[in-house]
């Protein structure tokens, strides 16, 4: 059996379009779908863009 963490200490903070959230990665797949885990502090940002992908949440 194999362990995998997502926490926070594990992710990459993401500042771009005034963002301000850490992001971990859950799974990335060959094609272009990739599952994440945002963690989002009290008065954190994800800053408005233009989606390259079709956006599940």
């Amino acid at each position: 059996m194999r362990f995998f963490k997502f926490n926070k200490d594990t992710g990459k903070k993401i500042t771009d379009y005034y963002s301000d959230f850490i992001m971990s990665r859950i799974i990335r797949t060959e094609k272009d779908t990739q599952i994440g885990c945002m963690h989002l502090e009290e008065n954190g940002v994800i800053g408005h863009h233009q989606a390259v992908v079709l956006n599940f949440y």
